[in-house]
């Protein structure tokens, strides 16, 4: 029987790395600070695995196949993006029976990959979350940016899949749940401009979002979240799925602390823990 021992959310930009010079480097000193604080939760908690749910932004699947959802069930997870490289055990075990009970006792179908290459969305939170902690992980992948998304409602049904699976895995282990994205993000698009309709980042969307999560009202916020209104607010508005996968495992649970969202360039998004 499993246990969930902690739950964290975070940002994945990749500006961490790549520091670009338009970029405040005040800012991203500073979202690297709260997610290297988010990570000593890993040592409070001491969880056996951990549970990733990520995004893949054509780095890792490209147009020829992109499954809605997959787990990455190998030996190894290895991310790499702006010349770094992160190579963390994966808990195989825990992996294959998750991927079974999906499969076999849900009924929802799930591709997966045994040595699926991971970007950045992975490879940011391992460096500053996860660090250098040995602490397996089973990556989870869900599709926020080749239409057609899931939906809203779907995201969240895999969660509680997962969570169901998690409660009744065969040995007693400690699992962390980490989940990463943004609320409001548009990548080389026209939203990024204030001058146009809808900019982004969507401020007023991004508090919106906040004030659910932080109310744990969670059946306002799948209804809500429909792929028009993910789309106004950027064209990879669709990451808070991960979040809504996220909260599908956690449950109807006010997070214990919710940061203020972040309003940079294209980007509007949180850090939070749950236990």
């Amino acid at each position: 029987m499993g246990e969930i021992v902690a739950a964290v959310g975070t940002c994945h930009t990749p500006y961490m790395f790549t520091r670009p010079p338009d970029e405040d480097p005040n800012q991203l000193e500073q979202a690297g600070a709260a997610m290297q604080e988010l990570g000593k939760v890993l040592d409070e908690t001491k969880p056996d695995a951990i549970l990733f749910f990520g995004a893949d932004h054509v780095e890792t699947f490209s147009v020829s196949c992109v499954p809605s959802f997959a787990i990455v069930a190998g030996d190894r997870a290895i991310a790499k993006f702006a010349g770094r490289e992160h190579n963390l055990p994966i808990h195989r075990e825990m992996a294959e029976d998750i991927l079974n009970k999906l499969v076999t006792d849900h009924n929802f179908d799930m591709a997966y990959s045994e040595d699926a290459e991971l970007g950045h969305a992975f490879s940011i939170p391992f460096e500053y979350v996860i660090g250098n902690r040995k602490i397996p992980v089973v990556p989870f992948f869900t599709n926020v940016y080749v239409p057609p998304l899931p939906t809203a409602k779907r995201c969240y049904a895999l969660g509680r899949m997962v969570r169901s699976a998690i409660d009744s895995l065969p040995d007693k282990l400690r699992v962390a749940v980490i989940g990463t994205g943004s609320f409001s993000l548009e990548i080389g698009g026209p939203k990024i401009d204030p001058g146009k309709r809808n900019a982004v980042p969507d401020i007023g969307w991004s508090k919106h979002v906040h004030a659910r999560i932080k109310e744990a009202r969670l059946d306002e916020l799948i209804e809500e979240a429909t792929p028009e209104r993910m789309w106004q607010a950027g064209n990879i508005g669709g990451e808070l799925l991960n979040w809504i996968v996220t909260l599908g495992v956690i449950g109807k649970e006010k997070p214990r602390y919710l940061a203020d969202h972040d309003e940079k360039d294209g980007h509007a998004y949180a850090a939070w823990r749950w236990n």
